[in-house]
């Protein structure tokens, strides 16, 4: 296994613990793509047993950053375009109605989490650092559904959340970065949000993601 800087678990809320460290090395790219995830290693680094490292391991599965299978154990999956279009694809159409549903009941309290969000988005990017840049554009788009205040778009965004990660962290780390794509586009969804126009928002919602798409691709290229 090419990983052995996996920090111990913690012994408190161990099953929790165990699952973040390997969703956020995964994420990050501290496993090769198609590596396979062998859990006595995994145990060992973590320091905990194995009954851990397998519940979270079918954790991740279920989120679409593990693949099991039969009698071959756990891998990171490769994510070939078709992958990335499917979950591009798939984000569109979930981002454009928690706009349109945002717009509708975005409460005070959302523009107030949404303003933090993005001084967030905007100190990681002064920074520099590609991690806290993912971290905090997901921040963001939390904020952005929890504004739409609609429970089932809430889970089925959380389905998906940890691959659009993948994605995003994969794109900020072999793209070309700029603060007119990290931040100044971030600002003109919350600007139009916080206006309440819809159909300008859907429009803008779909072209920030359909671009996003196209630059991952390009790197693939």
């Amino acid at each position: 296994m090419a990983v052995n800087s996996l920090r111990a678990a913690q012994r408190v809320r161990l099953k929790d613990d165990v699952l973040t460290v390997l969703r956020d090395a995964i994420i990050a790219g501290q496993f090769a793509p198609g590596e396979r995830l062998n859990e006595k290693d995994l145990a060992e680094q973590l320091g905990t047993s194995r009954g851990p490292i397998r519940d979270s391991l079918a954790a991740l599965a279920h989120e679409g950053l593990v693949v099991h299978e039969p009698h071959k154990g756990a891998r990171v999956p490769l994510l070939d375009r078709a992958d990335i279009e499917d979950v591009y694809s798939l984000r569109v159409a979930l981002e454009t109605l928690a706009a349109r549903t945002a717009v509708k009941r975005a409460a005070a309290v959302d523009f107030e989490i949404l303003d933090r969000a993005m001084e967030e988005l905007a100190d990681a990017f002064d920074r520099g650092d590609r991690r806290s840049i993912t971290d905090a554009d997901l921040r963001f788009h939390d904020a952005f559904y929890e504004a739409a205040h609609h429970d089932r778009l809430s889970v089925a965004w959380r389905t998906v959340r940890s691959q659009v990660a993948l994605c995003l962290f994969s794109r900020n780390t072999v793209s070309a970065t700029s603060r007119e794509i990290v931040v100044d586009e971030h600002a003109h969804l919350l600007a139009l949000l916080r206006a309440r126009s819809e159909s300008e928002l859907v429009d803008a919602v779909r072209a920030h993601i359909e671009t996003a798409y196209r630059r991952l691709v390009a790197s693939y290229d």
